[in-house]
């Protein structure tokens, strides 16, 4: 299995050097910021923990397709397959898992999971903020509110917040002029932030 890098040094691996004419933040293509902003939270290698709603969709089987709330041991229950594990995977491991548990019992099963209430979210700000960490959070936040968790950005950042967010096996970016968001002239940028997030302030 592939190893990835932490992701508090994620945003620092891939931040390019060089800035756009005119700009503080770096040049990021466009494609890539609209690919980001699709990216759902079971897409980015979200791991599953007790007390995570799922909901889980077998295609052509009623049956099979429910919400289901993983238990404090980790597992969930569904007809055919009885109790598996799925605390500690990733989305996109647990659903290939499932996959293949289905198989016995079904030929060919086509298996969608989405994650619709999370026990627990983690977000990573880091950079020119007074108390860069690791964060939990509950709800949704937005790039103000998670700035806000960080004690806002210090006298010496230039105005620029990348976000690195996971896509299967790769990773997209999104970039934040600060100014106009924390001045309150444009809420635009104020994005929703997903989980496992890494916000670097410039």
């Amino acid at each position: 299995m592939a190893r990835f890098p932490r992701p508090a040094l994620v945003a620092g691996l891939l931040l390019p050097t060089v800035l756009a004419c005119g700009s503080v933040c770096p040049q990021i293509p466009t494609e890539e910021k609209r690919t980001f902003l699709a990216v759902r939270p079971e897409e980015g290698g979200y791991v599953i923990n007790a007390g995570d709603q799922l909901q889980i969709e077998v295609w052509q089987n009623q049956q099979l397709t429910r919400s289901v709330r993983v238990r404090p041991d980790g597992k969930i229950t569904l007809p055919l397959v009885n109790d598996v594990s799925a605390a500690g995977e990733t989305v996109p491991s647990f659903q290939k898992n499932l996959t293949e548990r289905l198989k016995t019992y079904i030929k060919e099963p086509i298996v969608s999971i989405t994650v619709t209430s999370f026990s627990t979210k983690q977000l990573y700000i880091q950079g020119q903020v007074r108390t860069p960490a690791a964060y939990n959070y509950a709800g949704e936040v937005y790039l103000i509110q998670a700035l806000t968790l960080a004690g806002g950005t210090t006298p010496f950042a230039e105005g620029c917040a990348v976000v690195v967010r996971r896509k299967g096996d790769a990773f997209v970016r999104y970039d934040v002029e600060l100014d106009p968001i924390l001045t309150g002239q444009d809420l635009r940028e104020n994005i929703a932030l997903q989980p496992n997030d890494v916000v670097t302030v410039r």
